[in-house]
């Protein structure tokens, strides 16, 4: 087990495992770990021997960020950032072409 039986508040012994798959686990107990998330200690119990830590995809401990993952993510947000103001000089120009298009079907209209 995971967990041993222990005085109440015994908090020593406690395993923590991180789902490390892009897609929840459900364990024996019908609970489920989320993408990217950490076990209780109920169930703990069930992680140790199960399926999911045979393959990999439950490892003990805690989800670490490293260095360059805190980077990636720092590059992503200006990113989103930058596609942010994409979008609205997009809409800027879309807006501009539909009146462009309407002065236009009115002089032909005009015309026949």
């Amino acid at each position: 087990m995971a967990r041993k039986q222990g005085k109440a508040g015994d908090q020593d012994d406690v395993k923590i495992w991180t789902n490390v798959s892009q897609n929840p686990v459900i364990l024996a107990d019908g609970s489920m770990v989320a993408a990217g998330g950490q076990t209780t200690p109920e169930q703990a119990e069930h992680a140790e021997g199960s399926f999911w830590e045979e393959h990999g995809v439950l490892v003990i401990g805690t989800s670490v960020l490293t260095d360059d993952g805190a980077g990636q993510i720092e590059a992503l947000g200006a990113e989103i950032e930058d596609l942010r103001s994409q979008l609205v000089t997009s809409g800027s120009e879309k807006d501009a072409l539909l009146a462009e298009i309407e002065e236009l079907k009115a002089k032909i209209t005009k015309a026949e």
